[in-house]
């Protein structure tokens, strides 16, 4: 019997490197309704990782040692006797908390979702562009030639964001921090105004150009560019929160004395939104296979970071480069 060499929680900490350890077990037997899959590929999702190992997400009961990692694709290497629906060498995704930072998964056979191929293309798809286009559509309920802002749009989210806003013919302003960012956002032909926030100032930028002219705004950040995008709101407006980067970099949530949110939202009829993936999890097959056919016929770029990350322990490194503000696209690391 071989062994599956696992990155674990294994105290809390606010540093991965204090909370996480590698742990080595032997690879259990699979049941006839199981398959084993090799691990080809693993999706960095820092934040959420960072508040796993903090002991501060709380629908999560974290008992040590606690395998962590959301996304993963890899190959079928053994399946069960009643599995039909699979065959060994299969491609395969998986989207479930505590199982994707490890060489081997053992698992279900109906909790695997077939793919054509395990690449860093296809576990960017799944799920962080379903994210993508579950939340314009669900949740910001982007209609065409509509304006729409995007935060982290150099993200493995964002970039897709504003690709899938701009098959609307909707006009894209995308927000960025380096000039790397803007490069890879200018390759994407779809981004109307891209604006680098270490170079202009949001604020100004927004009030100046856009007052109460953003229709959609989809926002990972939080803080300043949560204020920034509430105050230029269009009537109708929507602002999809989709993450709280800048609240959770911190450790805790800024306290602060001013109005009420609906003080700015009243009048124009517009709203604040959060977007959370999971809740929408009976439109994920059709939301897959509708962004599947649109890579496949190269209409939707999906963009990897290029930094290569090889092996279980790279995934520390990999976790601390995403939450430095390094990444452009989709943060993987290689297995």
């Amino acid at each position: 019997m071989g062994t599956n060499k696992q990155l674990v929680i294994s105290s809390f900490s606010d540093d991965i490197r204090a909370a996480t350890s590698i742990l080595t077990t032997e690879l259990p037997k699979i049941s006839e309704n199981q398959i084993l899959v090799k691990n080809k590929y693993v999706g960095i999702n820092a934040l959420y990782d960072r508040e796993l190992y903090r002991g501060k997400v709380p629908y999560i009961n974290v008992k040590f040692p606690y395998v962590f990692g959301v996304e993963a694709v890899g190959e079928i290497i053994e399946t069960g006797s009643l599995v039909n629906n699979f065959a060994i060498g299969d491609a395969i995704s998986t989207v479930k908390v505590g199982t994707a930072y490890k060489e081997f998964q053992v698992l279900d056979a109906d909790e695997a979702i077939a793919i054509p191929e395990a690449t860093p293309e296809y576990l960017t798809i799944n799920p962080t562009g379903v994210s993508a286009y579950l939340g314009l559509k669900n949740v910001a309920e982007l209609k065409p030639k509509e304006t729409i802002v995007v935060s982290a749009a150099a993200g493995g989210l964002g970039h897709i964001v504003v690709q899938l806003a701009k098959q609307k013919d909707c006009h894209v302003v995308a927000i960025c921090g380096t000039k790397e960012k803007e490069t890879l956002l200018q390759s994407l032909n779809c981004c109307d105004r891209i604006i680098n926030h270490r170079k202009e100032n949001i604020h100004t930028v927004l009030s100046t150009e856009y007052a109460s002219k953003i229709d959609a705004a989809f926002d990972s950040v939080g803080r300043h560019m949560f204020d920034a995008f509430l105050k230029n709101l269009a009537p109708l407006g929507r602002l999809v929160v989709s993450g709280l980067a800048t609240e959770i970099n911190e450790g805790s949530f800024e306290k602060i004395n001013a109005p009420r949110v609906y003080e700015s939202i009243y009048w124009k009829g517009a709203s604040v939104r959060c977007f959370m993936n999971h809740l929408y999890k009976d439109q994920h097959p059709e939301a897959r296979n509708i962004l599947f056919k649109q890579y496949q016929k190269r209409e939707l770029q999906v963009k990897v970071d290029p930094k290569k990350f090889q092996g279980i322990e790279a995934i520390v490194e990999a976790s601390e480069y995403l939450l430095a503000g390094k990444s452009c696209g989709k943060v993987v690391v290689e297995l």
